[in-house]
This record gives structure tokens, C-alpha cells and sequence, in this order.
């Protein structure tokens, strides 16, 4: 008797979330810093691609977004403020970072791999996936090479920033969230910062922001530290099992079928993001000199995508959320205003196709 679709999904969410659960403990168990994030995304991405369909329902990741949105929040202090000053030049070179990685990306897949122009356009573009894939539709581009090459992107981003941060000693001390020495906030706090969290959260979300339940989250919460409305910190126990949901649902990105895809996209696709990765540690260590940001903190405000996985890493190393935050909202928007414009002008071009 065939087991019933119910039971099915049911398998498949139970698999996801205990490999999630599975790969973040190892990482954090190891040291990494976000290890939990970073273990569940790589062992969900083994499974999805050794044949089983991953799967994260929505009525479990759209809280989760949320709530690590708030606790993100609470990483935000004065210094943010005192930092704001410099954030107008470093939006100026946010964005021409954006124009030389996307410039160089596109060179590299269009004459080098022989992609034709539209998906080599679109698989450039760092992050923003969702307006991506609908510009990608909408000029019949290949949307297996941009998707594939797109979530080969996130993988790889962020199982390294960890990495890069062990290296030179950014957040070792806090795996999976900072360390405070305040004092927990009351119940009256907490029920505060959650109800106007959620209320921020879902107004950016129907605003269509990119992640915009986190972004809204962060932004109310963060309102209410610097206000000093609430001054205690929140509960930290959940947080560790929420950044392996968000894992889960970046490793679920992969599917089955990507196995057969990978030996022939993926190494344009790595080569692809090599040129991004290059191109926005030149513009952090320029940041980081000039501009007196710290280098990690800079390095994830330019890093190529993965805008919610990335504020939780920053909330996850203690360095300002809302400066990595603020940076690829910039990005995203002016993405989304430049994208659909240029692709439906390059898909007008002849190249190879591929």
C-alpha cells in the first residue's frame, strides 16, 4: 500500500531538518564560528544532491526568518550610529563593486564558457534570486544554469566566511551568537520586542523585500535597543535550532537532479564566484583601510548574495548586523531597478548559446 502524500512531505521535513540538525552539530561541536548555519546548509546540500527531495515548508521557515530577524536586532548598539557616517561612502562603493563583479562574471561565462548572453547575465548577478529567476522567465533564459549556479554561489559563500573568520580570530569565542554580559530582558520586554518585531517583519515583506521578514524584524528590534526601550537581552536558547532551519532551507536549494548538472556547470560556476569573491575583498580591504570598518564586518556587507544568511553570520561573529544589513538592501535595489532593463537589452544581442 503506498505510503500517503501527508506521510510522504512528512519524510521528507523529518530528513531535512535532522540532517540539518545533524551537520550543525558537528560544525559547532568543531568550532567553527556559525557552525550551525553553515554544518546544516553543507549536510542538507549532500542530501538534496545524493538523491533525496530536501524540503522546508513555509509555515516553518517564515517564522524562523522572523525570529532570527529579532535576534539579529539585538546585535545592534550605539556604535552603529557612530558608524552611520560612513555608510554614504560605503554604499558609493557597494555599488561599484556591484557593477565590476557583475561586468567581469558576465565576461567570464559569456566569452570564456560560451553561455549565451542572457544566462550569463543573470547567473553574474550576485544574489537577489528571486527577481533573478523571474527576469530569467520572463526572456527565456536557461534557468537550470542560472539557478544552479546561483545556489552554488550561496553554498560556497557561506561555508567560507566562517572559515575566513576562524582564520584571523573573528567570533571564535561565540559559535552560534554573541556573548553579552546584560542581563536577560523581562517577560513585558520580550512580548514588546517580538510584537513589534513581527509587525516590522511583515510590513517589509509585503513591502517584497528581500527578506524582508528578517530585515523587518532586525530593523524593529534594533529601534527599540537603541532607544533603550528595552535593555536586556532575549532568551538565547532558540537561536542555535532556527540558523539550522535557515541552513536547511539554503542547503534544500539543491535538488536531485543537480548531480548530473554540477560536472558541467560547476566549474564556471565556481570561477564565476572566484571573480566576486576577489572582486569584493578588494573592495572591503579598501573599506576596511579607508574607512576604518572591520575587515570581516565589511567583507560580508559586500560578499556576493545570501542576504539572510549573512546577517545572521554577522549577529553570529558580533559584528554590526545592521551595517551588513543596509548594504545589500542597497544592492538589492538597485538589482532590481537595473535588471530587468539590461537583461531584455542583452537578450536582444547575438551570442553563443550554450
Amino acid at each position: 500500500m503506498a505510503a500517503s502524500p501527508v506521510r510522504v512531505r512528512a519524510l521528507r521535513i523529518s530528513v531535512t531538518l535532522l540532517a540539518g540538525a545533524a551537520g550543525g552539530s558537528l560544525a559547532s561541536y568543531a568550532g567553527l564560528p556559525a557552525g550551525t548555519l553553515s554544518g546544516s546548509l553543507l549536510a542538507v546540500a549532500i542530501v538534496s544532491l545524493a538523491g533525496f527531495p530536501t524540503e522546508v515548508p513555509n509555515w516553518l521557515r517564515l517564522p524562523v526568518y522572523l525570529f532570527l530577524g529579532i535576534y539579529a536586532g539585538t546585535g545592534v548598539g550605539p556604535e552603529t550610529i557612530v558608524q552611520m557616517r560612513t555608510w554614504p561612502v560605503s554604499f558609493a562603493v557597494v555599488l561599484a563593486t556591484l557593477v565590476v563583479v557583475v561586468a567581469m562574471s558576465y565576461r567570464w561565462l559569456n566569452r570564456w564558457c560560451g553561455w549565451d548572453p542572457i544566462s550569463a547575465l543573470l547567473a553574474a548577478m550576485p544574489g537577489s534570486l528571486a527577481m533573478v529567476m523571474a527576469t530569467a522567465e520572463s526572456v527565456n533564459a536557461d534557468l537550470r544554469k542560472i539557478a544552479v549556479t546561483q545556489t552554488v554561489r550561496l553554498l560556497i559563500l557561506i561555508e567560507i566566511i566562517p572559515l575566513l573568520a576562524l582564520l584571523t580570530g573573528v567570533g571564535t569565542g561565540a559559535p552560534d551568537a554573541p556573548v553579552h554580559e546584560t542581563a536577560t530582558a523581562d517577560l513585558h520586554q520580550v512580548a514588546m520586542v517580538f510584537a513589534l518585531g513581527a509587525v516590522g517583519g511583515i510590513l517589509l515583506m509585503r513591502a517584497r523585500l528581500p527578506g524582508g521578514l528578517m530585515l523587518g524584524g532586525l530593523i524593529a528590534t534594533a529601534v527599540l535597543y537603541l532607544t533603550s526601550a528595552v535593555d536586556g537581552q532575549l532568551p538565547p536558547g532558540l537561536v542555535a535550532p532556527a540558523t539550522v532551519v535557515l541552513g536547511a532551507v539554503a542547503g534544500s536549494r539543491f535538488r536531485p537532479g543537480d548531480w548530473q548538472l554540477l560536472p558541467r556547470l560547476g566549474g564556471p560556476a565556481i570561477v564565476a564566484f572566484a571573480i566576486g569573491m576577489g572582486i569584493s575583498l578588494a573592495a572591503a580591504t579598501l573599506v576596511t583601510v579607508t574607512l576604518g570598518v572591520g575587515f570581516i564586518q565589511a567583507f560580508m556587507a559586500f560578499a556576493p548574495g545570501a542576504i539572510e544568511a549573512l546577517i545572521i553570520v554577522a549577529f553570529a561573529l558580533d559584528v554590526d548586523p545592521a551595517y551588513v544589513a543596509a548594504h545589500h538592501v542597497v544592492r538589492f535595489f538597485a538589482i532590481s531597478l537595473t535588471t530587468p532593463l539590461i537583461a531584455k537589452w542583452v537578450s536582444k544581442r547575438p551570442g553563443p548559446r550554450g
